[in-house]
């Protein structure tokens, strides 16, 4: 091998140096590009992608199967099948979880144990469409005594309520939660509950109202004007005729010692008079009143009750359309005077958390405040006479 000159030594010498020089930028190149960017602090991490829901489990199993404490019943072969779904509450419910919730009803799913969980609170808006929030007046009874000196004749004469003044409390939407219902039961005062048709345990659940002194009622499932019909078993306007006599009978053989009912939603179906019609006619044959719950300003239910000549009275006052002690609370005291202007008031609430915690303060104070508690029937044996009298010849 040759001898190289000083010369060349220097030149091979420049070239490995250069060549050291490009490896070792390309190194640093490639550690640079491929080493993993820490997050930045202020950036949110991105919400969990939902887990798409398994199509050969109903949506009553998945809810029931991803959460355990609800208290449902399940066949045995589908435990070994958990799906995790996510349930974030956006503020907006879509189709597919008003038929979770529907197939929940359906099942008689027992959702209460997890007091203020997601799922009550969902159930809490679903139960009900958007109520009004007006509070339903009513001329005032004449109480004036200088007009018995005076030759007037009324053209209808107000009904008489006592020197006490009455107030009518009632609860809807009974049966579903089995804790809540229990909650308004603890309540041994003379209330009015409102049973929903699709209850688990039914019969046990009404039996423990009925002995604190509570009034049963059927709480009938009717087509609201917005989509939050939830119920397995509403009455609709899409529905003919025939098949509203049908399906109301069948909801109610499942109440055979009730005396009246009031609509569950309904806005939009209590603006039939048709099908009004049809539901008064079925109330005449057996002797039941109709509370109005006045969840549309447009309601045909007095029209067609007067028509069928059935006895009818509306609510004055919802109590919890927020679930706020205080709020509630608030309308209690305007039910209070409604009832000492009119001789009495008829209010309407829910088995919610705040109104069983207002109630639990309230009522033990109504002796005090000089008002009276009745049932409902009781009412309408005083806004219609003839009510009582047919009523105790059945």
């Amino acid at each position: 091998m040759p001898k190289l000159t000083p010369i060349q030594l220097k030149y091979l010498l420049l070239k490995g140096v250069h060549l050291l020089a490009v490896i070792l930028i390309m190194a640093v190149l490639v550690a640079y590009f491929h080493k993993e960017t820490p997050p930045k602090p202020d950036k949110p991490e991105a919400e969990p992608v939902p887990v798409m829901m398994n199509p050969e489990l109903s949506a009553y199993e998945q809810f029931c199967l991803n959460n355990q404490d609800a208290g449902c019943v399940l066949p045995d072969d589908n435990k070994k099948s958990a799906v995790k779904v996510i349930l974030m509450d956006t503020g907006e419910l879509d189709d597919e979880l008003r038929e979770k919730i529907a197939k929940i009803a359906l099942n008689g799913c027992n959702t209460a144990p997890r007091v203020d969980g997601d799922m009550q609170k969902f159930l809490d808006y679903l139960y009900e469409e958007d109520l009004p929030e007006d509070i339903i007046d009513e001329t005032a009874a004449i109480k004036n005594p200088k007009l018995k000196n005076m030759h007037i004749i009324p053209a209808r004469k107000p009904p008489f309520w006592g020197k006490t003044p009455k107030v009518v409390l009632i609860i809807d939407d009974m049966g579903i939660s089995q804790k809540r219902t229990a909650d308004i039961a603890e309540l041994h005062y003379p209330l009015t509950v409102a049973f929903l048709t699709y209850g688990r345990n039914l019969s046990q659940q009404i039996e423990n109202s009925k002995r604190a002194g509570q009034e049963i009622m059927l709480h009938t499932p009717m087509e609201a004007l917005g989509k939050v019909d939830v119920a397995p078993d509403v009455l609709t306007t899409k529905m003919s005729l025939e098949e509203i006599k049908h399906n109301f009978k069948a909801m109610l053989d499942k109440f055979p010692d009730i005396q009246g009912i009031n609509n569950h939603m309904g806005s939009k179906l209590t603006e039939d008079l048709s099908r009004m019609n049809v539901i008064m006619e079925i109330l005449k044959e057996r002797n039941m009143f109709f509370l109005d719950s006045k969840t549309s300003a447009k309601s045909r239910a007095e029209e067609a009750a007067r028509a069928a000549g059935i006895a009818y009275a509306h609510r004055h006052v919802f109590l919890d359309n927020n679930n706020d002690k205080t709020y509630i609370l608030g309308q209690l005291d305007k039910v209070e005077k409604l009832a000492r202007k009119n001789g009495y008031a008829i209010a309407i609430g829910h088995p919610k958390s705040q109104t069983y915690a207002a109630l639990k303060e309230w009522l033990p104070k109504m002796k005090d405040k000089g008002l009276e508690l009745i049932h409902l029937s009781e009412a309408i044996k005083v806004l219609h006479p003839w009510f009582g009298r047919k009523a105790a010849e059945k």
